[in-house]
């Protein structure tokens, strides 16, 4: 059994579930769960019991980047529930994350750091490693039976530049963030791979050509944040091309999407579905 629930969303798809800026999933495969993202708050964690979900039961935790609208509500899940599953991220996860913005830079990292994590007895593992002299590796790492971890991206696609408003502090100074810590999540269906996608800071085309490559099989469903929302037009158009050449029998993107992508996507692909709160998918 697959079965996915979108825990938190920028909006909420019923009356009763609270959206706010940020993404939350719960993954269930072959009866066991994981949680991908817990928005910027504790909101998630309301909406879940409206949803038929009991965090509780999780096996663990996946980060997708180390920004608050994805990692804000790590603090509520360890103190206001009983979850005590460890946590996966990507490398240089807890590296200070900024928004280069007048008239000064804003803080839109996380609220938490490994210290916290020892505080409260939380495992702490990490999906891949930093990119050295020899460029950007990609990692897999199985995180449940058929549930995987994917971090490094390589950046093939011209297109899909890294955009300067987004700092980091790294020991040397600070930098344009590259993304390293992100990571996406992939199950492995028999009609193909479901890729779960946070905010494709690396780009949508380079993290599902990855995902395909690593994995030698078809796309079957994505899920998530594209990124698509300060895409120009000949990105937008390039990604189009893109995903209309893996026809990709599900499309569920929303979150940092943007609604002239959300449109584009309507309107060329019929799979293409916008994203949001309270949404569930099984197969």
């Amino acid at each position: 059994m697959f079965r996915v629930v979108t825990l938190m969303e920028n909006r909420s798809g019923t009356g009763t579930t609270k959206a706010e800026h940020g993404l939350s999933f719960w993954i269930q495969v072959q009866g066991r769960g994981a949680l991908f993202d817990t928005g910027q708050s504790g909101g998630f964690l309301d909406n879940a019991p409206l949803l038929g979900v009991d965090v509780a039961a999780a096996e663990l935790l996946a980060l997708s980047h180390g920004h608050y609208d994805h990692g804000g509500g790590v603090r509520s899940l360890y103190e206001e529930t009983p979850f005590r599953g460890p946590l996966w991220t990507g490398p240089d996860f807890f590296d200070k994350k900024w928004s280069d913005e007048a008239p000064a830079p804003r803080f839109i990292g996380v609220d938490f750091d490994e210290a916290y994590l020892r505080f409260r007895g939380v495992e702490h593992f990490t999906v891949g490693r930093a990119p050295g002299d020899g460029g950007v590796e990609t990692h897999l790492k199985e995180l449940l039976p058929g549930l995987y971890a994917l971090n490094g991206f390589p950046r093939n696609s011209p297109l899909e530049y890294p955009n300067p408003r987004f700092v980091v502090d790294r020991p040397s100074g600070r930098w344009e963030d590259d993304f390293r810590d992100e990571l996406c999540l992939v199950v492995d269906l028999p009609q193909g791979l479901a890729v779960f996608l946070g905010c494709s800071h690396p780009g949508i085309m380079n993290m599902l050509e990855t995902a395909r490559r690593a994995f030698h099989r078809p796309l079957y469903a994505v899920f998530g944040g594209s990124h698509l929302v300060d895409a120009d037009t000949p990105r937008l158009s390039a990604t189009l091309e893109y995903l209309e050449a893996q026809q990709i029998p599900l499309l569920f993107l929303g979150h940092c999407t943007g609604p002239a992508a959300e449109a584009a996507l309507e309107k060329k692909f019929p799979s293409f579905h916008p994203l949001v709160g309270g949404f569930r998918f099984e197969l």
